[in-house]
């Protein structure tokens, strides 16, 4: 979707009609910031207003859509703009989805970042900040346009990659850490893997689930690549799948630092990798 060559039609039709901004903005409901912002392609009218804006300037909405008139003369033309704006359109909600999402991770990785400045305890702060980081980044990626001509099958193994990278830290003895009172005052930790059902059965519930998403996000990303790219649904239950995995495994954060071990950060930053790369591969056609 040509938001500048639409900006243009908008403003070349409201100056046929004598139009100011303002007067425009008035009719259809909105600001004469948004009239300006359109005009200048920095911004496209939302869905609810494009119906009332096309009325307003005397044109349809597969008008608007395309910065220009149809050619009724040319009945094939005309169907091969319609085609053309629609297909613009689901491109753009589908952008808009995307950069949603991206939106929210760069939020959860901004309250990652402010976390130990708010949160007293020590040990994993640094890692914490880093992870916080990391996922910013991500969001970043994931707001933009660009997939740095990498191919979807390259994203589909990186993705998968990751996913086993995190299952050999979640193997490992000392990705969980439990703390006990032995004295007043005194405390005495714990170390588990996050496959042992042992913190779970102690109300540490993160960890155990982490695990057991995390490998069925492996045998989805497996299935993923086995069947190509005939089933869209599937890889978008994978994406949701990985999300949640991600979010779960920030969780121990919730007790406080001393819960977050340096395997768990790895881990959370690994699912993020994963995640970002679902998101790329999902993209691609």
């Amino acid at each position: 979707m040509d938001y500048e060559k639409t900006g243009n039609f908008i403003a070349r039709l409201r100056g046929e009609q004598g139009l100011t901004q303002k007067a425009l903005a008035d009719r259809i409901g909105v600001t004469d910031k948004a009239v300006s912002k359109w005009e200048n392609g920095r911004g496209f009218p939302d869905v609810g207003v494009l119906e009332i804006l096309s009325k307003e300037l005397g044109v349809s909405v597969t008008e608007l859509m395309n910065g220009e008139r149809l050619d009724l003369e040319k009945p094939e033309k005309t169907a091969a703009q319609a085609d053309s704006a629609v297909l613009e359109t689901l491109r753009y909600v589908k952008q808009m989805g995307r950069r949603t999402v991206g939106v929210i991770v760069i939020i959860i990785g901004a309250c990652l970042c402010l976390a130990p400045m708010v949160m007293a305890g020590a040990g994993s702060s640094f890692a914490i900040l880093i992870l916080g980081i990391l996922v910013i980044l991500g969001g970043v990626f994931m707001t933009s346009n660009k997939t740095f001509g990498i191919s979807r099958i390259a994203y589909e193994f990186i993705s998968l990659g990751a996913i086993i990278a995190v299952i050999i830290l979640e193997l490992l003895p000392n990705g969980v850490v439990l703390w006990w009172a032995v004295s007043t005052g005194e405390l005495n930790s714990t170390f588990y893997s996050y496959f042992d059902p042992t913190p779970f059965g102690m109300a540490h519930f993160s960890p155990l689930i982490t695990a057991g998403l995390t490998v069925v996000s492996a045998v989805l990303t497996t299935i993923a690549l086995i069947v190509n790219n005939k089933h869209h649904k599937l890889r978008n239950a994978l994406f949701i799948c990985l999300t949640v995995t991600a979010a779960i495994s920030v969780c121990p954060v919730l007790f406080g630092f001393k819960y977050v071990t340096p395997i768990g950060v790895f881990i959370t930053a690994m699912l993020v990798v994963s995640t970002i790369s679902r998101a790329a591969a999902n993209a691609k056609k």
